[in-house]
């Protein structure tokens, strides 16, 4: 009998005083509960919190300059990391064999580094995190040329990079936008960014240096194309050939009524405004070391609904550079006919209208041209009457 308290006090001291004290205060039984008040209790109950959408959401910023043989890149990313409880890895940026990080930042609560080839931001906890960050990119050689690329990773959306380079130590092998100054616009293609370049031609010691004047900037061809339902709604595509060895500015006056709709630089959107009927713009040449460019404008107007007959007036922006050569084409309903009133454009015959791009376009088709336009906008007034040639009562 003497031995069951001395094996109750054999499993008592096994036990540590932490195991002892919460048990203790646990608790315990079972107890019967009426249907009626268990189900507002199982009602009650916490539910699992839904996952984010997505595990983070990134924004960045990209600058890069050119060396003799590297792009060094300079990025800003803003973070947003959704997760949070669990290990989120955003991948910013791939890193191939020819590109390596030379600043990495230090941040509270999440790490940044290397991970299986690719820049990442490493946390488990969901906020927003800020880092800067270098890279430098060696180019690969093919002759006197220089290219590099670099990737951007499975969460990070494709964005343009400021380019910084000198145009007289380093010539450009792409077609790149002038944005200000020495800077350049490169645009990622296909997931990554891609730079072309190759060292200018270093001059020998004692030998002057050519400078070639500055080219007097000029449109040689315009080309104008009017457009209009029956219901009076026109839109008028100017596009002008432009003669230029820089950036150059450029002002555009647009005709009374007119509406600005778009306007491209070397087949590529630009933002532009009309102030006042003004449009100033900054135009350059669609590639480095070339002497043309190319600038469309889209215009649109309200000309009224057509009567049985009446008058058009109509206009083109007038250009602050001088035009050599505008040819124009109006596409207006086919149930009219049209004369020449007035103004500075002067009708051509189909025959002797110069070639203009192909268009398949409704309405009869007038051509006009004029030569040596400068400071002054070409106008045309035409009249109409209902075209009656193929009705049965004359």
């Amino acid at each position: 009998m003497r031995t069951l308290p001395i094996l109750i006090a054999v499993l008592l001291s096994t036990l540590s005083p932490d195991v002892l004290a919460e048990d203790a205060s646990r608790p315990s039984g079972t107890a019967t509960v009426p249907l009626q008040d268990l189900i507002p209790l199982y009602a009650q109950r916490e539910a699992p919190a839904a996952p984010p959408p997505m595990e983070a959401l990134v924004k960045s910023d990209l600058t890069g300059r050119l060396t003799a043989e590297a792009l060094l890149v300079e990025g800003h990313f803003e973070v947003e990391v959704l997760a949070d409880g669990r290990w989120t890895q955003v991948r910013l940026l791939q890193l191939d064999a020819d590109t390596y990080p030379t600043r990495l930042p230090t941040l509270e609560g999440a790490t940044v580094g290397v991970v299986d080839g690719y820049l990442c931001l490493v946390t488990r906890k969901a906020g927003r995190y800020e880092l800067e960050v270098g890279l430098a990119v060696r180019s690969s050689a093919a002759g006197a040329e220089r290219r590099a690329q670099l990737r951007f990773g499975a969460h990070a959306a494709p964005v343009p990079l400021t380019l910084e380079a000198d145009t007289s130590v380093f010539t450009l092998m792409e077609p790149l936008p002038s944005s200000a100054g020495e800077g350049f616009t490169v645009y990622p293609a296909q997931g990554a960014l891609r730079v072309g370049w190759r060292a200018a031609a270093p001059v020998a010691r004692g030998e002057k240096v050519q400078v070639r004047p500055p080219l007097e900037p000029r449109i040689t061809e315009a080309s104008a194309t009017w457009v209009s339902t029956l219901e009076g709604r026109a839109t008028l595509r100017v596009a002008y050939t432009l003669s230029l060895d820089r950036e150059q500015p450029l002002e555009l006056m647009l005709p009374e009524g007119h509406a600005l709709e778009r306007v491209t630089l070397n087949a590529i959107p630009v933002p532009a405004e009309a102030e006042g009927g003004v449009v100033n713009l900054k135009v350059a040449p669609a590639r480095l070391g070339e002497t043309g460019g190319a600038l469309e404008v889209v215009l649109t107007r309200e000309l009224g609904v057509f009567h049985l007959s009446g008058r058009l007036k109509l206009a083109l922006p007038r250009v602050s550079w001088p035009v050599a050569e505008l040819r124009a084409r109006a596409h207006f309903p086919s149930v009219f006919n049209y004369r020449r009133e007035g103004g500075s454009l002067e009708q051509v015959d189909a025959a002797d209208a110069p070639a203009m791009e192909a268009a398949s376009l409704p309405g009869k088709v007038l051509h006009f041209r004029q030569y040596l336009v400068a400071a002054s906008a070409p106008t045309l007034e035409l009249g109409y009457s209902v075209d009656i040639s193929q009705s049965y009562f004359r």
